[in-house]
Parts: structure tokens; C-alpha cells; sequence
């Protein structure tokens, strides 16, 4: 913990823009850190002691509380906010190579080590060079050789259920933070834990009286989503920071005087070999929330100017024409459109909606006839799935239960079981427009685009086929 590397998390926060929605969601991958490593000992722990025959040894536990402290590392700032940029550069930059922080997570805990000279020190405790690969695995979410340890492996990254401590905290610890309910209570679930050899692997099964809690747990994820990450204004404030960070990446510089240089660092941190690695891992702990916020807010240079007008922008929100996005309209669809294909759509009606619009303005003297057109580069889209945690799939279907009799998975068959109010879907498309113009014309037309899209035969007969029957 007391590491430069690991000291970094606390400049990182939890859920991004979040608090510009929820005051109280300032919370960081630091604290979030020490409540993984906190549930993963207590949950270990639990097991041990119900079922000795498990043979789980004191350095079992550490390497799976050293997973949950360590599992983060790898976050750029503002968290996923990070991720879904680099992803959208890696779009733009036509590169096939998917970033993920977990990976950068595995390469900062061996450097965090080599650059601390800790392994003198673990070693003390039993941890030498293959439970520091037992580690990585247990963050990675790794399937084992060795199928009688499998339930170690899901613990801190369940990587057949989803159901893990990983979850636990942040659901917990965001629920707290933005005040919403959560209605799950953990030590009931590690109370009626229980391994048993499923399909030639030890897997960590629950009492069948615990299916409801277990219900809750992804309920929870869906309605945080929901409620809060999916948040409107949170969308359009982390799309007027994207557009900001393409501005600069590359363009100015951090606190050591060098150019930051966003997407190829952060690549870099995940996938450079030997001592460049070393180098992109130090540059990359530079980028945290704080350092990226500066380089926006105070761009001066005229090439990076606009990035800083877009935080103002943000600051000053509630000034109706002061360039803060706006929110033309919310879809929600029980399939996949890809955001391209969803801007070339509305783009197309551009030309109609101008002349249709601008029409009705002049008419009414609302607007001068040489208004600004609204252009392609005004309309962004997002897509965003909201699921339960298994994309179309019921999540509870790939957790394990035991009664007194049997060991056994609920079905889709059986789901009656807990309830008759339980949804028919698990998973929705949530398809928000934005206008990158703050005025009223711009809204108008893009809210016509958004309109007569939806309206247009060939989506309409899509959406009402697949939508026919469905329950969202």
C-alpha cells in the first residue's frame, strides 16, 4: 500500500464524472482497493473455517487478499471513463488491439514490486515469484489447471458467475456515496457459502435459501447503471471530456514537464516489453484525474484553446447558451445499434430537418434567416447496454446453489421459484442523441432528426419485430 503506485489510486476516482450528478460520489479506486481486500480475507476466511477440509493455507489467503488490493493498479483517470476513450481512440485510430486495465493492472503489480524491492519482503511471508503469478490469475478471473483450487479463483474475479467481492464493494460503496439502496447484505451470502466439485472443478456454491440475495446483487448492478452511471447529465459531461482529451492528448504537458501523450501511454502500459514497459508504467502513473482536469481547464495554446472552453462549459452548465451539450432524446431498444450507424442515419435527415426548422423559425421571426446550420460534427451518439451483468442472459443461471440434497442451477424453467415479478429481459440498448450546440435551433433540429429517425420504416419494422412480446 505504501507505494507511489499504489498511493496513486487515491487521485483516481470510483465513477468518474459521477459527482457532477451525485455530490457525494468522490470516492476513489484507493478506498475501493482496501474494501476488495477486505471482503476477499473475510470471505476466504469464512470458507476455511466451515470447511477445513479445504486445506486453505495462510498464504492461499494472503494471495487472494494481495489480488483484491492489487486488482485495480491498472485504472486510468476517471476509472471506466478511461477505457471507454481509449476504446473510441482506438476507433479513430483504426488499431485492432482491445485496452484493458486489468492487463495494465498485471504489468503495475510486478513493477510496483521490482520498483519498491518488495519481493525480499514477501518473501517473509511465503510469497515468492509463483504466488505472484497465483495473483495475477486471481485478478485476471483465470481459469485453473488445477480444477480442486478453481473456487480460489473466484473470489476476487469470478469469471463464471460474475459474482464476486469485486462487485460486493463497489456496489456497496457507490450505493453509500450517491445515497441510493442497496439490498444485499454480503455476510449472509459468505455465511451460507459452500464449495463442492461441480463439472470436474471445485466452485463456490450458495445455500438455496440465499436465491433472492443473490437476485439483489444483480438487481443492484442494474439499477446503478440505471439510475446513476447511464445518468443523462453524466453522459453528456463525459462526452464533452472525451472530445477535450482528443483535443490535447499529445499536445501538452504534465508535471514533469514532458508531453503527455494519452492513448499511446496507456497502450504502452499494457502491452511494451522489458525495460520500455518499465518506462511506459512510469509515465503512465503520471495520469491520474487531477493532471488530465489541469491540462483541459488551463489549455491556452489556440490549437488546444477549445478543450479549455469546453470546462468552462461544464462549470457554468446551467448558463443555457454557454456550449454544454444537450440531451435530444433517450431510446431504448432490446438489441444492438452501432453508434456509426446511428449518427449516419440521423446525419442523412440533416439537409430536410435544416430547411424544415429554419422555415418554421424565420416564419415566426424566432431566428434570422442566416442561422448556422447544424452540422454532422453537432450530433454524437452513445449506446449503452444495461444489463445484469451477463449481457441477454439471466446471470443467476450461471451461479451454483446446494440444498440439503443436491447441488444444482436455477433455470429459466424454474424461476418461479422466487418470484412471478421477475423480468423477461435482462438487458437493454439505451441509445442517447446529443447536440454539441447549446441553442435552441440546433435542439430543434436535432430533436427532429432524433424524431424521424425512430419514425423511418426500415428501423421502426426492425424495433417492432424484436420488440414484439418483449418485457423491458
Amino acid at each position: 500500500m505504501d507505494t507511489p503506485q499504489f498511493q496513486r489510486l487515491r487521485s483516481i476516482k470510483q465513477t468518474g464524472f459521477l459527482e457532477y450528478v451525485y455530490p457525494g460520489a468522490t470516492h476513489n479506486r484507493f478506498s475501493h482497493s482496501l474494501g476488495v481486500c477486505y471482503l476477499a480475507g473475510k470471505f476466504i476466511q469464512e470458507l476455511r473455517e466451515h470447511q477445513p477440509e479445504l486445506s486453505i493455507s495462510d498464504t492461499d489467503i494472503l494471495c487472494v487478499q494481495l489480488a483484491g488490493l492489487s486488482h485495480d493498479l491498472g485504472h486510468g483517470p476517471f476509472s471506466h471513463t478511461w477505457e471507454r476513450y481509449i476504446h473510441m481512440a482506438t476507433l479513430d485510430k483504426k488499431v485492432d488491439t482491445v485496452w484493458k486495465h486489468e492487463i495494465v493492472s498485471l504489468n503495475m503489480l510486478d513493477y510496483l514490486i521490482e520498483d519498491n524491492k518488495l519481493l525480499p519482503q514477501l518473501k517473509k511471508f511465503g510469497i515468492g515469484s509463483k504466488e505472484i503469478n497465483l495473483i495475477k490469475e486471481f485478478i485476471k478471473g483465470s481459469q485453473p489447471k488445477d480444477g480442486s483450487r478453481a473456487f480460489l479463483y473466484q473470489i476476487v474475479n469470478n469469471d463464471d458467475s460474475g459474482l464476486d467481492v469485486d462487485k460486493w464493494d463497489y456496489f456497496l460503496r457507490d450505493c453509500h456515496y450517491l445515497g441510493l439502496p442497496c439490498n444485499f447484505e454480503y455476510e449472509r451470502l459468505t455465511q451460507f457459502a459452500k464449495v463442492f466439485m461441480v463439472d470436474g472443478k471445485s466452485q463456490i456454491c450458495f445455500r438455496d435459501k440465499v436465491l433472492e440475495s443473490v437476485y439483489n446483487i444483480f438487481r443492484t448492478r442494474s439499477n446503478l447503471h440505471r439510475l446513476a452511471y447511464q445518468h443523462k447529465v453524466n453522459l453528456i459531461i463525459e462526452r464533452m471530456f472525451f472530445d477535450a482529451i482528443f483535443i490535447v492528448d499529445g499536445k501538452c504537458t504534465g508535471p514533469t514537464g514532458e508531453v503527455l501523450h494519452f492513448w499511446e501511454w496507456s497502450m504502452d502500459a499494457a502491452y511494451s516489453q522489458g525495460e520500455a514497459l518499465k518506462k511506459a508504467l512510469e509515465r503512465y502513473c503520471t495520469l491520474t484525474d487531477s493532471v488530465i482536469f489541469s491540462c483541459l481547464k488551463y489549455a491556452s495554446r489556440p490549437d488546444v484553446k477549445k478543450a479549455a472552453d469546453i470546462v468552462k462549459a461544464i462549470e457554468k452548465r446551467s448558463s443555457k447558451s454557454n456550449g454544454f451539450y444537450q440531451h435530444i432524446g433517450l431510446k431504448i431498444l432490446p438489441y444492438f445499434v452501432s453508434e456509426a450507424d446511428i449518427e449516419k442515419g440521423l446525419c442523412q435527415l440533416l439537409p430536410k430537418a435544416n430547411e424544415w426548422i429554419l422555415s418554421s423559425f424565420v416564419s415566426s421571426g424566432t431566428v434570422e434567416i442566416n442561422v448556422e446550420p447544424v452540422k454532422s460534427d453537432d450530433i454524437c451518439v452513445s449506446v449503452v447496454p444495461v444489463h445484469w451483468g451477463k449481457g441477454d442472459k439471466n446471470p443467476v443461471e450461471s451461479v451454483h446453489f446446494y440444498s440439503k440434497d443436491s447441488v444444482f442451477t436455477y433455470q429459466s424453467s424454474n424461476l418461479s421459484y422466487v418470484s412471478a415479478m421477475l423480468p423477461e429481459s435482462f438487458q437493454e440498448m439505451q441509445i442517447h442523441v446529443l447536440c454539441r450546440r447549446s441553442d435552441n435551433y440546433a435542439f430543434q433540429v436535432a430533436r427532429w432528426c432524433f424524431e424521424n429517425y425512430w419514425d423511418s420504416s426500415p428501423m421502426k419494422k426492425a424495433t417492432n419485430s424484436l420488440t414484439n412480446g418483449c418485457h423491458l
